[in-house]
């Protein structure tokens, strides 16, 4: 491949380039979902290879409840790069939240899971119980938020940690528990997005989508 890369003009290299890059896809979404809680109970009659997925969404599974959650979902993957989707969830509890409320409310108990989509069966993951969220608005009235996350996550599988430094902007939307996608909270797929590549081959069953 790379001899064939140095041989090209330096237009139709460039044209590669771009190619790749546009290929290149990231997902960011911001989600409120009312009278919720976060799961805390595994289901029952999971093997081993699903008991670690289970483990993995630590904090980020929703069921119904009293409260109001906030979900965090980031995804990113380089079609035809191998293991190349990687994933962070943050699910925190919003204090003083209404829809119509002006002004930010705070993101409390906020629990992250981030690693490699295809190495989280292994056990190969970061996990942190108190990342700290911040949410900002920079333009009142369009919905969009800027949400700002720091934390240190211990991956049981490396004996080792790390620091995690998160900004990006999103348009927060509601969505009901009953709503919610396999992806965002609810059961199923809990790693890969529905719209995900690796999604058309799905087998169904619990997570493990990818190695299908």
């Amino acid at each position: 491949m790379m001899k064939r890369l140095c041989c090209l003009p330096a237009s139709a290299l460039l044209l590669s380039l771009v190619t790749l890059q546009v290929q290149a896809r990231a997902i960011h979404e911001c989600i409120a979902v009312p009278q919720a809680s976060i799961a805390t109970d595994m289901p029952a009659g999971l093997d081993e290879f699903e008991q670690h997925l289970w483990t993995a969404n630590t904090g980020q599974v929703v069921s119904k409840g009293t409260g109001t959650l906030l979900l965090l979902r980031l995804f990113s993957e380089s079609p035809g790069v191998i293991d190349s989707q990687q994933f962070t969830k943050i699910t925190g509890s919003l204090k003083g939240y209404t829809p119509s409320s002006e002004g930010m409310p705070e993101v409390v108990d906020a629990h992250l899971t981030s690693g490699g989509a295809g190495f989280a069966h292994k056990g190969d993951y970061w996990l942190s119980h108190s990342a700290d969220v911040e949410l900002h608005q920079p333009h009142k009235g369009d919905g969009r938020i800027e949400v700002k996350v720091t934390a240190v996550g211990w991956n049981s599988y490396r004996k080792e940690d790390r620091s995690f430094y998160l900004q990006f902007t999103c348009q927060l939307k509601e969505i009901p528990v009953e709503k919610l996608s396999a992806w965002q909270g609810g059961g199923g797929n809990l790693l890969v997005p529905p719209d995900s590549r690796v999604e058309q081959n799905a087998c169904n069953h619990f997570c493990n989508d990818w190695q299908c």
